[in-house]
């Protein structure tokens, strides 16, 4: 009796526990949100009416799909949340999203809200299906790399990877983290919105990946946000891991009765230790992520792995040659030769000729390619 009533004790400061942990949601973390209708040019009372009613059927959609674009009454709307974050995650940044927008832009046709875990964008223009980087917001850490007048060429080479994998995933989304500069760990998260096609979400990561090299490369950490697709890049992990799956539990055996009391209320201190240690993580993660953030001279010689290119030198980059008579031509600079080889990393190292070594890379159309560098 007196176990029972102990074990009905535990059963219940742990539902209290959870009933906690659950009440307490993560609050989105707000990046900006632009006002895009003409001020001369101010919605009627119908179209705010209207407006009204999409956002709320908008927050309610976000209770069971991460992505939705749709129109009603003659307004394109669209929500994306990021690939990562659970679905009450979800729901919660479009819920803020539709809030804000209501209180930030109330008259406008167009307007567009960027968070940490979501973004939201309504038009009275249909934009579905079209690459938009305009307009687009660049974020970046106030710290500058150890040594500012280097450029992070293995935090490019992590994101070019991505600009290759990206639309090629059914969520259009994925991460990657790795050691960038020898020592340190990088992370990079990359995102297309699902209503364009594979194409346009290279091309579209494409021109963020450029505008980093011009913006940020001395940062220890960026994101650039567009209407199409988003970017992000940071020394620590910002993203969600994905969970190890569960382990299999083994049926147990009959055993005597104080086995089963000795066992039962060992599982329950271990349940509620497990629920404090949650709960604790839970809330620092939300105080965690509430706070904000915070001349090579080598002549190259670069070959395709498959075809016969002809390569010729120029200063700073490589101009080559695709095929025999085609008469194409396109020039690879150099700070994207660097990046695709993680700035002549060991690890990408293939070998070493009388000349030089050679090196593998993957250039951003995911292309493979052999570097090799004279000395």
């Amino acid at each position: 009796m007196f176990v029972q009533q102990i074990s009905g004790a535990f059963h219940l400061f742990l539902i209290t526990i959870f009933a906690i942990a659950f009440s307490i949601n993560c609050q989105p973390t707000y990046n900006t949100h632009i006002c895009l209708g003409p001020e001369n040019d101010t919605a009627p009372a119908e179209y705010i009416a209207s407006l009204n009613s999409l956002f709320d059927s908008l927050s309610s959609k976000a209770s069971s799909e991460s992505f939705y674009n749709g129109s009603s009454n003659g307004i394109y709307s669209l929500y994306l949340c990021r690939g990562d974050v659970s679905t009450s995650t979800c729901r919660i940044c479009v819920n803020n999203a539709t809030q804000q927008l209501r209180q930030r832009c109330p008259s406008d046709k167009r307007a567009i809200i960027w968070y940490d875990e979501c973004m939201l964008r309504y038009s009275n223009m249909n934009f579905f299906g079209r690459e938009q980087t305009l307009p687009r917001l660049l974020m970046w850490n106030s710290q500058n790399n150890t040594s500012p007048e280097q450029q992070n060429y293995g935090a490019l080479g992590l994101i070019f990877s991505l600009v290759d994998s990206v639309p090629r995933t059914d969520l259009m989304f994925d991460t990657k983290d790795g050691i960038v500069d020898n020592v340190q760990r990088g992370y990079a998260l990359l995102q297309c919105t699902r209503d364009i096609n594979s194409s346009s979400c290279r091309s579209c990561l494409a021109t963020l990946t450029n505008e980093s090299q011009n913006c940020c490369q001395i940062r220890r950490g960026w994101r650039i946000l567009s209407p199409s697709c988003s970017l992000r890049y940071e020394e620590y992990g910002f993203y969600e891991q994905p969970s190890a799956p569960a382990p299999q539990s083994t049926p147990d055996g009959g055993g005597k009765n104080t086995k089963t009391i000795v066992i039962a209320t060992v599982s329950s201190v271990a349940a509620v230790v497990a629920a404090l240690l949650g709960l604790w993580y839970y809330l620092f993660r939300c105080r965690r992520k509430s706070r904000r953030g915070e001349g090579i001279t080598e002549e190259i010689l670069l070959r395709n792995f498959k075809g016969s290119n002809r390569p010729e030198l120029m200063e700073g980059g490589i101009l080559v040659t695709e095929g025999e008579d085609s008469g194409e031509m396109h020039y690879i600079g150099l700070t994207t030769i660097l990046a695709a080889t993680n700035n002549f990393s060991n690890e990408n190292k293939l070998g070493e000729g009388g000349f030089g070594p050679v090196y593998k890379g993957k250039l951003p159309n995911g292309k493979e390619v052999a570097v090799k560098s004279f000395h």
